[in-house]
């Protein structure tokens, strides 16, 4: 997966300061529970998130399964099984002793073959049973056509009964660029918050907006504990972006949210 960097924001004083974290697990700070779900919506970055979260989990001795409420790339480095049930993944897991030793951690990714070599999830009632199944379920919950950022129209994002967690995210690559080039329905943005966008740039405050609202990406996580991933701060102009985003979204939400950089090469 390349070179992880994880960032959160620290108040000293009246100076704002970014400090270097070892794990994107601890930097978001859910409280772990036994058959945890986390879904994770909003824009780019969310498919590297996911896996990169497994992995931590699974070098913590934790079951991971990997799956989509959508449709995510076939993961051609990883163990997939294909399976429309519950059922069937549970058939697959009964003989693998590793999984069931306690002692290893493991990582599964499932969910049925779809086109242009993707996966699509299973039925939603299926897929609540894969919690049953694992330490930790992990679920790409929302699309954005690898685009940045995302306004999620009705019937968006598509969260599991029974989800605890939500990472909303967003890439700070959306930062100054024209919103028609860089954010999934932006058309949605002048019902939704009265801007109108069609030759304008995207602002700071905009993207911290619409990570915050529950008409946004935090839209369904309302009553779960949510937190915000800003990806791509790959360089100190992207970490200014940052900083500045989540001094935007107040106090409350600066909090819980953190900033990543995965770097492929």
């Amino acid at each position: 997966m390349g070179l992880k960097k994880v960032y959160t924001l620290n108040a000293c004083g009246e100076k704002t300061a970014v400090v270097r974290r070892d794990s994107l697990w601890e930097a978001l700070g859910f409280p772990l529970k036994d058959h945890m779900v986390i879904c994770l919506t909003g824009g780019g970055g969310k498919t590297t998130t996911m896996f990169s979260l497994a992995d931590e989990l699974a070098a913590r001795g934790k079951r991971v399964i990997v799956t989509t409420s959508t449709h995510i790339f076939y993961p051609e480095d990883r163990e997939v099984v294909l399976a429309d049930r519950a059922e069937t993944v549970k058939d697959y897991l009964k003989d693998r002793k590793e999984w069931h030793s306690g002692h290893t951690g493991q990582v599964l990714v499932t969910g049925q073959t779809a086109l242009h070599g993707k996966l699509k999830g299973m039925d939603l009632l299926e897929m609540e049973q894969l919690s049953g199944l694992s330490d930790v379920l992990l679920v790409e919950a929302d699309g954005a056509k690898r685009l940045p950022l995302k306004i999620p129209r009705e019937g968006e994002p598509v969260l599991l009964k029974g989800t605890h967690g939500v990472i909303g995210c967003a890439g700070l690559d959306a930062i100054g660029s024209p919103w028609v080039e860089t954010c999934f329905r932006w058309e949605l943005a002048e019902s939704v918050f009265g801007w109108k966008t069609e030759k304008e740039l995207i602002t700071q405050s905009q993207a911290a907006r619409i990570l915050v609202s529950s008409q946004g990406t935090r839209k369904g996580a309302e009553s779960m504990e949510y937190r915000i991933l800003l990806n791509k701060a790959d360089n100190e102009y992207r970490l200014s972006d940052g900083i500045r985003v989540m001094e935007c979204m107040g106090e409350e939400w600066a909090g819980r949210c953190v900033m990543t950089s995965f770097h492929t090469s």
